[in-house]
């Protein structure tokens, strides 16, 4: 690990595991930044098993007075790897990139460290961004929908985290295009240890977005100022249902729970997913599975439809299932778990 001696302005995090042939990418996209102050680059390498340890040592070694370079000895895993280096952080402002992700301008710190110090109210400041698909190397753009900075310095608390989740007026935050305050999100942590190391806490970016969310505004500026790398192979980008996106439905609601926010004010975003976890399991007859969601759902008091609890009915007995699942093929008009 390698030591600074000034303080820096801003601490940006990054996270990389089995990424060699993307964080180089990542580092140079941080280390371009032109800023009138100070900020160092904390990397947490999680014992990678390719190329991506030495590719960091050399970039550490370049790059001495702007990279720490923590190198673990055990796979620590995406969440704990992320908040044991922002324990390390030494800003005044946090900001992170993912191991595979890049910035796209040279003035996204200066430019976000500046919105913040004008509004001492807002939490957060994030920029618009991109999304690349690593299969056939196509590029979304303007993913976020807006053609002008979005701002409501009232917007926040419960109110703005219950429009945040079920996605209503409220534009989608990318954590790897933002800046938010070191303070209050250790301040948050502090109080909500378990939303952020818990059990059931899968993802970083969720946690402190929603903390920070409920202590002040956001700020979003129009500017496309990240690319967000979608691989074929990966944890957060996998599209199975069951695993990361069902892991991440339950810590939302524990997030939800453990913020103070009523699950009733979140329904639209319980429905819209929680359909699709229990039409997945009906579909592929995932008793364990089904068992599961019907489990988790019970204990946070949320109500199934009637066409919900006769596909669980139907996935506890085979030849039931058979039945119900050949009518289904068979006259077919659409998703028979919407409402």
């Amino acid at each position: 690990m390698l030591m600074m001696n000034t303080i820096p302005t801003v601490s940006i995090l990054v996270i990389t595991y089995n990424q060699e042939a993307y964080i180089g990418k990542t580092l140079d996209s941080l280390l371009m930044q032109e800023c009138p102050f100070d900020y160092e680059i904390l990397v947490g390498e999680d014992c990678s098993t390719d190329g991506t340890r030495n590719i960091c040592l050399e970039y550490a070694k370049n790059n001495p007075d702007k990279i720490r370079l923590f190198l673990n000895e055990k796979n620590k895993g995406l969440t704990n790897n992320y908040f044991d280096l922002l324990d390390q952080a030494k800003g005044k402002y946090l900001a992170d990139c993912g191991g595979d992700d890049y910035w796209l301008t040279r003035d996204k710190l200066r430019r976000q460290v500046e919105l913040l110090e004008q509004h001492p109210e807002v939490s957060l400041v994030y920029g618009n961004w991109q999304v690349f698909h690593q299969k056939d190397h196509s590029l979304d753009t303007n993913k976020s929908g807006k053609s002008e900075d979005w701002f409501k310095p009232e917007y926040y608390g419960i109110d703005a985290v219950r429009d945040y989740l079920n996605e209503r007026d409220f534009p989608r935050v990318v954590l790897s295009a933002s800046c938010f305050r070191t303070n209050w999100t250790m301040d948050i942590i502090k109080n909500n240890q378990d939303l952020f190391r818990g059990e059931k806490v899968v993802c970083e970016d969720l946690p402190i977005t929603l903390g920070l969310l409920m202590k002040g505004p956001f700020y979003m500026m129009k500017e496309e100022l990240m690319v967000y790398r979608v691989l074929e192979q990966s944890v957060t980008h996998h599209e199975d249902l069951k695993g990361f996106s069902y892991h991440v439905f339950i810590q939302t609601l524990v997030l939800a729970h453990g913020l103070g926010v009523p699950l009733r004010d979140i329904a639209p975003y319980i429905r819209k997913y929680l359909r699709n976890f229990i039409f997945h399991a009906f579909m592929t007859r995932d008793k364990e599975w089904m068992n599961s969601i019907i489990s988790d759902v019970k204990g946070y008091g949320i109500p199934l439809s009637v066409k919900q609890k006769i596909m669980y009915v139907c996935t506890q007995n085979r030849w039931t299932h058979w039945i119900v699942f050949k009518i289904y093929r068979i006259f077919k008009r659409g998703d028979i778990c919407t409402k």
